[in-house]
């Protein structure tokens, strides 16, 4: 049985700024290449073009992939690199701290991190964080303690 106790909101921020970031990315490659009086018939011929909008492309498409469910027994996260499993046993404390990442170059204290949070999750006395599951402070609030109700476990005091 699938649990989607936040489909869409844990991961916002991430999404938001991941899909953001690759068009952007494909957008400014595209009019740089076609700026440069090249024929586009020509830059697709190319593999140059392609490789540079290549990372744009698999950034927007990973964005768009991030998510937290729960599937029975076991709780996935899906980040910027790589999938996690954890089961729901293995899980002693649901975690949530602020923001601190690439983009507000793991600053603690500025706006971003005071807005934004993400979820960590305790495991055999080791905190994992997942900076990929960014959502602002009044998603967490709202959807954090269900999450924690469904998988068994406490969850920690929200940073203010």
């Amino acid at each position: 049985m699938t649990t989607n106790v936040a489909p869409r909101a844990v991961g916002r921020v991430a999404r938001i700024v991941g899909l953001s970031i690759g068009i952007l990315w494909v957008l400014a490659g595209s009019i740089g290449f076609l700026s440069a009086a090249a024929d586009p018939v020509d830059l697709l011929s190319r593999p140059a073009p392609a490789l540079f909008l290549l990372p744009g492309v698999l950034l927007a498409v990973r964005a768009v992939m991030i998510r937290v469910r729960i599937d029975g027994e076991t709780l996935t996260i899906v980040s910027w690199w790589r999938t996690y499993r954890f089961t729901k046993h293995e899980v002693e404390e649901l975690l949530v701290e602020h923001y601190s990442g690439y983009i507000n170059r793991w600053a603690d204290t500025d706006i971003m991190a005071r807005n934004v949070k993400i979820i960590g999750v305790a495991i055999a006395g080791r905190d994992r964080f997942f900076p990929a599951t960014a959502m602002t402070s009044a998603s967490a609030r709202r959807i954090l303690p269900d999450l924690a109700r469904a998988l068994e476990v406490a969850m920690e005091v929200m940073p203010q």
